[in-house]
């Protein structure tokens, strides 16, 4: 999903490797992705983490819940799209989507 290699780059695991809560927000895509929000939601017990993805044309929603299986975060869309974050730079990472940033005022 998120391999560079035989899996020795230092820099890839501070990727997969951050709390939950820092995703939390509004994203957009420099590229002109669909746009994300990330939220808690508390219909679940103990919350829950869910990523809604917003299409333009014609106007689509979708929310999924954001699962962890053994430290790798994804969400289900018809495949499995994996989550990655860069906590300096403040990039989010949709292994299908490719980077987002933070949206202004969040």
């Amino acid at each position: 999903m998120f391999r560079t290699g035989n899996g020795t780059d230092p820099q890839a695991a501070p990727w997969l490797d951050f709390p939950l809560r820092d995703i939390t927000g509004r994203w957009v895509s420099p590229e002109g992705a669909p746009t994300v929000r990330i939220f808690r939601k508390g219909v679940r017990k103990n919350g829950g983490l869910w990523l809604e993805l917003t299409y333009n044309n014609p106007q689509a929603v979708y929310s999924r819940p954001v699962k962890d299986v053994s430290g790798l975060r994804y969400f289900d869309l018809y495949g499995r799209v994996g989550i990655a974050y860069d906590g300096e730079r403040d990039v989010l990472l949709l292994s299908i989507y490719g980077e987002y940033i933070r949206a202004d005022g969040e």
